[in-house]
């Protein structure tokens, strides 16, 4: 690294390599990430010039998810460490835009070799531009049972962001591919929907993308499930991943509806999510589901620290103990939205309750449940009535 230090990413699941690493590479600026999602967020906020992907990643599988990171910086420098040199690997690599790949162990020739093949005034100029970016947050409301609230409370929290800072910045993705009821909510009639991106993927950029989105009236997007159940197979999960890698770029918040199961596109949505509400219905069938989808995310090592419970429906004649609720579900209620014949009149009328009836305390608790995503990101307003709505049944 004779020319001068450098702001280093390494991307590896693997403690023993990060830190072997990061000693060799002493004196420049090196930041870790051990998935996708970490490390597009360091790629952003960081400045990064350039990306090592360690052996972890060093398969097929890993390399196709490593290279969403050209989502957020197409021109990032990315190389790869194998354990062995594999011809498929290799070829993967390259073919995603890899700069290089090379053989373990790490050392430091080997990185100025692979590093002197980059341009380092391009890459630092480039590096200049995306730190005057921030990435957007991705917020995925699921719920394993239907009819459980899910889409009721997307669109309030969206709706929320969006009252409380600038609505062009805030977009949802509805991803219910079969049955998806995010534009009725919001009496959105969308000319595009996410088939469209669909079938132009090799050609979508920005541009494109943006065209696709429908407004509302307040000035947030939207981008349509598919209009009918049979279109819901032209959308692949590549299509999915892709669209939110664009819109990270695009929006300071994305937010997500889920279809209400655990299949591929839902899981790769979570893997890409910052925040997942859980929407949990105050009815046992509604609290099985929740524990045999969170018994799943276990098996697959989801970080629940990620997932914020929120019980939708609370009443005085609900039966169920808080208590044993979150020791079956391991987790801690965060929020809970009372039941109120208020939720339904608002969705006949296509207007989330938070501007409907912005007064009544179904509407605060829906604010409430918008504060576990901003994280003080935005001051939004609040009132007396707002502060005795986060009490809610404690």
């Amino acid at each position: 690294m004779a020319d001068g230090t450098y702001s280093i990413l390494l991307v590896d699941t693997d403690d023993d390599f990060v830190d072997d690493a990061k000693a060799l590479l002493e004196g420049n600026k090196v930041y870790s990430a051990r998935n996708v999602t970490d490390a597009q967020r360091r790629l952003v906020e960081e400045g990064i010039d350039v990306a090592i992907v360690g052996p972890a990643f060093a398969h097929e599988a890993g390399v196709a998810e490593m290279a969403l990171m050209f989502d957020v910086r197409p021109s990032l420098p990315v190389v790869l460490v194998t354990d062995a040199l594999n011809t498929d690997v290799l070829k993967a690599a390259l073919r995603s835009g890899f700069k290089d790949v090379i053989e373990a162990p790490l050392t430091l020739r080997k990185v100025e070799e692979a590093f002197g093949l980059l341009d380092q005034l391009a890459r630092r100029e480039d590096s200049i531009v995306q730190r005057k970016n921030k990435i957007g947050k991705v917020v995925t409301i699921m719920s394993p049972k239907g009819g459980a609230g899910k889409t009721m409370t997307t669109v309030n929290v969206a709706l929320s962001l969006a009252q409380w800072g600038d609505p062009s910045r805030v977009t949802i993705i509805d991803a219910d591919l079969q049955f998806g009821d995010v534009c009725i909510s919001l009496q959105v009639d969308p000319k595009h929907t996410i088939v469209d991106a669909a079938r132009d993927i090799d050609k979508l950029d920005e541009p494109l993308l943006e065209s696709l989105l429908a407004r509302h009236t307040s000035g947030m997007r939207v981008l349509s499930a598919p209009l009918e159940p049979s279109l819901a197979d032209e959308v692949s999960t590549q299509v999915v991943v892709k669209t939110i890698g664009m819109l990270k770029r695009m929006f300071d918040y994305i937010v997500i509806d889920t279809a209400p199961f655990l299949d591929e596109p839902v899981l790769s949505i979570l893997e890409r999510s910052d925040v997942v509400l859980l929407v949990v219905d105050m009815d046992l069938p509604s609290v099985k589901n929740a524990k045999l989808a969170l018994d799943t995310l276990r098996l697959i090592k989801f970080p629940f620290e990620k997932i914020k419970l929120v019980l939708n429906r609370v009443n005085s004649k609900a039966r169920l103990d808080i208590d044993e609720l979150e020791r079956s579900l391991g987790l801690d209620v965060q929020a809970a939205i009372s039941s109120d014949k208020l939720v339904p009149r608002a969705v006949n009328e296509g207007d989330p309750v938070v501007s409907l009836y912005p007064r009544s305390r179904v509407a605060r608790d829906l604010r409430s449940v918008a504060r576990l995503v901003v994280d003080g990101e935005i001051e939004e307003p609040t009132t007396e009535e707002d502060d005795r709505g986060r009490r809610w049944f404690r």
